[in-house]
């Protein structure tokens, strides 16, 4: 929505809706029949331009004449779709975002609506009639399948339009859609996004993002701010867990090549091998986290026909690795000094060896947070076959009393909410989705704002 004629200055053109009864895209879809005109806008991303802060209406009294829709995602996916395609000025997302929800604030709500998309994915008819009622336009099944290629069967509002759709076409822009024929609800994530970035994105549009599921977030606040204990998983829930342990076993195979040999390729398989094998109990039988360490690396080395004299230099190795590496999820700190303002007891409930977990959370900077750690190695079951169980009868805690947050639906969700424990699913991968069972988030921070809101 660019006015690029020349010995102007580049800016938001508004002529479609201050002389909308001639412009040439409305002439053409009256000659071809159509009762009603739906355009899609976009706030441009260029921020040298200003066009992230383009206000796409010049004034309040026009969006009773549009009655505008805006579809609204999470910023945390959004920018991880930028970054896929090269585009990583992080400060025009949120510049877009902020003009985008200003406009929203600034309309009456009757004027406009909104729709969120992780609700229109997951429910498609639902939101789409609802956008037809908005609009007073019939809603019709075939709204839900979109079968016509990308091409001069549409309607551009002027060359520029059809030659990006048509003929230029950028890499990734279409690939989505044109790989589908109806709304896709998996679209996977990329996982391109930092903690800073994400710290970023939820401080500066979190909350803003959050009211949009207004309903959802107070129903969730009311629940979760009447429990007494929280509950926690450790590894990737208060923790990059993967990143640091992949650290550490990088260093170690990297070591044991140059040592012996053998290509880092081949170890890294068989490490990975012998890990499914050896870790398939959750470290419940009560042993250190060296000893079930000296026997991974043992495996290695005798599967290679290699000597084991350097065990010790391999755990030492492994050890200041990932203490190094440690790193607490974005917003993670933040929300634990927010529960023990708020009088709530933490308790983390995890699998792993005990000395391990220990460490790791006085390495991680928490320790003194929490009020209990209770590990599948100290209460010798593993999470699906009776650790929640013990935990609250240790604790003499009734499982009303408590939340419980985890980022595995199979070790996490299934088994604490089978205990009758309110549960939230840390789903970094996923959309967000506070109206599901059990709700679904993808950044600690949420939950904070949740509860301050």
């Amino acid at each position: 929505m660019g006015n690029t004629q020349s010995g102007e200055p580049f800016g938001p053109g508004y002529s479609i809706v201050e002389g909308h009864s001639s412009r040439n895209v409305l002439v053409e879809a009256r000659e071809l029949g159509k009762p009603f005109l739906i355009c899609k806008g976009e706030i441009g991303r260029n921020a040298q331009k200003g066009e992230c802060q383009y206000k796409q209406f010049p004034g309040p009294h026009l969006y009773d004449l549009v009655r505008p829709v805006f579809l609204i995602r999470d910023p945390i996916r959004v920018f991880d779709s930028w970054k896929k395609v090269g585009w990583t000025d992080i400060k025009s997302l949120v510049d877009c975002y902020s003009s985008m929800f200003n406009m929203m604030h600034e309309a009456s709500s009757s004027s406009i609506s909104f729709v969120l998309y992780e609700r229109l994915v997951r429910e498609p008819r639902t939101e789409i009639n609802r956008i037809c009622s908005h609009w007073g336009v019939p809603f019709s099944e075939t709204m839900l399948r979109f079968e016509q290629p990308f091409g001069h069967y549409f309607i551009f509002a002027n060359s520029r339009e059809n030659s990006i759709s048509c003929d230029e076409r950028p890499p990734g822009l279409f690939t989505t859609v044109e790989a589908s024929s109806s709304i896709k609800n998996d679209v996977p994530c990329h996982g391109l996004l930092s903690n800073e970035e994400k710290g970023i994105l939820e401080e500066s549009l979190g909350r803003a993002y959050l009211r949009c599921w207004r309903d959802d977030v107070i129903r969730l606040r009311d629940t979760i701010v009447e429990k007494t204990w929280f509950g926690f998983d450790l590894d990737d829930t208060l923790h990059e867990y993967r990143r640091s342990s992949k650290a550490a076993i990088d260093a170690v195979l990297h070591s044991m090549s140059q040592d012996y040999g053998p290509p880092i390729s081949d170890l890294a398989e068989e490490y990975a091998r012998v890990l499914k094998d050896k870790t398939s109990s959750a470290f419940s039988d009560g042993r250190t986290s060296f000893e079930y360490r000296r026997e991974r690396f043992t495996s290695v080395l005798d599967k290679f026909g290699l000597p084991t004299t350097q065990i010790g230099k391999y755990l030492s190795l492994y050890e200041a690795t990932l203490k190094k590496s440690l790193q607490l999820k974005a917003g993670a700190l933040d929300l634990l000094l927010l529960l023990k303002k708020m009088n709530k007891n933490l308790v983390v409930i995890t699998e792993g060896p005990q000395d391990a977990q220990e460490r790791a959370i006085e390495d991680l900077g928490i320790k003194e947070h929490v009020d209990f750690l209770a590990t599948t190695n100290h209460f010798r079951a593993t999470k699906s076959t009776g650790l929640f169980r013990k935990v609250l009868k240790y604790l003499n805690i009734p499982p009303g009393d408590m939340i419980y947050v985890g980022d595995s639906e199979d070790r996490d969700m299934i088994p604490a909410l089978a205990e009758g424990i309110f549960s939230i699913h840390l789903d970094e991968k996923n959309n967000v989705a506070l109206d599901s069972c059990p709700p679904r988030i993808n950044t600690l921070r949420k939950l904070g704002f949740i509860f301050t809101s």
